[in-house]
């Protein structure tokens, strides 16, 4: 194998990326993985692993240039450091300087920068979906329940209030019930947005409704910032009494697909992967 035939997954934390690293050595590719510290925390036993901190990109470039690999994927759960003087490393720092309007930017542009960053430097960023694109959530309505007329209304105005907020860089999902929007997805993430809605969504007698809506932003680079969904979320989902999740079809990968239908279909929710270009979701 030539040197930059490796591929290089810097991972952060959840299910997905040890189950994307699994398909890509299944589909033939020779892995190298670089986990984020305090972020990565899959078991990943079998692979060659380099832990670095999330600010250290100078040593991340040289560990993944020693293990001879050009092609990157970024996977997992990252939220932003909150203190910066222990986990930024200097080429980061150095960046920021050059660059201030970056520390008061929403993640899509932090993450455009640093992917300008790794592309200076000879690398070649590619989406997880590309490498794996059986994790995509298809279009169609998974699962035995399907969305009711009150249903349909919520899901529009969901989609029309997310793609709004992501024009701004503010979040990739909302809760939205009986026509009024809940939550909307800031800092915190979607779970902890699912665990607020679960004391707004007051459902009575009727026993389900409302609808989450998760959906890429307008602006984001989907190489490296694609939503993504795990059976957690679907727990959660169904502890705040939502009728069903709503994504953007093959725009939004799945930790578990098999296993987040399934659960779907246990709390009697409907799970709709909605065509994305119907919806001006974001291009691949």
């Amino acid at each position: 194998m030539s040197d930059g035939d490796k591929l290089a997954i810097i991972v952060g934390g959840g299910l997905l990326p040890l189950q994307f690293a699994k398909s890509a050595r299944a589909d033939g590719r020779d892995v190298f993985i670089v986990a984020l510290d305090g972020f990565a925390d899959a078991d990943f036993s079998g692979f060659t692993v380099k832990r670095l901190r999330i600010g250290q990109i100078s040593a991340m470039m040289q560990a993944m240039r020693a293990a001879g690999c050009r092609e990157v994927v970024f996977i997992g759960k990252v939220q932003r450091p909150a203190t910066w003087r222990r986990d930024v490393g200097l080429t980061l720092v150095w960046t920021l300087l050059r660059n201030l309007d970056i520390l008061f930017s929403g993640d899509a542009k932090v993450l455009a920068r640093i992917v300008r960053i790794f592309e200076r430097d000879g690398f070649v960023i590619r989406g997880a979906h590309e490498i794996a694109p059986q994790l995509l959530l298809p279009v169609g309505e998974h699962g035995r329940s399907r969305p009711g007329k009150h249903d349909q209304r919520d899901i529009k105005i969901g989609i029309d209030a997310v793609q709004a907020l992501g024009r701004l860089d503010i979040g990739q999902c909302v809760c939205v019930a009986r026509g009024r929007v809940l939550t909307v997805e800031a800092a915190e993430g979607t779970d902890a947005m699912l665990e607020r809605a679960a004391g707004l969504n007051k459902a009575g007698a009727s026993g389900r409704a409302g609808v989450l809506v998760k959906w890429p932003q307008p602006i984001q680079d989907l190489r490296i910032d694609m939503p993504t969904l795990g059976p957690r979320t679907v727990e959660l989902a169904a502890a705040a009494k939502l009728a069903g999740i709503v994504v953007a079809g093959e725009r939004v990968l799945g930790a578990d697909i098999d296993k987040m239908l399934s659960l779907a279909d246990q709390h009697g929710m409907f799970f709709s992967a909605l065509d994305p270009g119907a919806h001006g979701a974001a291009g691949l």
